[in-house]
């Protein structure tokens, strides 16, 4: 028997593995987005609170530097946009960062809502 095309049945099955091939990828592919956002986030949350441990080591702030070095303090992103550390498009919403010392290691980090 001469066969010239495919019969609705092998249509049908590959249609089908193209959807499942379809769907498999586009979950991985979301996947791979969400991951590039949270490491976007935590990059930022690193730059901000190297930005709130070099803010206490400016020479203008010796008095906050002996105070969050001994009680603890909070700064707030804004203080850091101000002395120019931060930039204010950088930043998506003011973040409060704990500064103090544990072990004579300074410690910086982004307090927790």
């Amino acid at each position: 028997m001469n066969k010239l095309g495919f019969t609705l049945i092998e249509l049908l099955a590959t249609i089908a593995i193209m959807g499942l091939v379809a769907t498999i990828a586009s979950f991985n592919i979301l996947k791979l987005f969400d991951d590039k956002e949270n490491k976007a986030t935590k990059t930022e949350e690193n730059i901000i609170k190297e930005a709130a441990c070099v803010y206490i080591e400016l020479d203008k702030n010796a008095a906050l530097k002996e105070k969050c070095l001994t009680y603890g303090c909070e700064i707030s992103t804004d203080s850091l946009i101000e002395s120019g550390l931060l930039k204010e498009e950088d930043i998506n919403n003011n973040i409060v960062i704990n500064i103090y010392q544990k072990n004579n290691e300074k410690i910086c980090t982004i307090k927790e809502d």
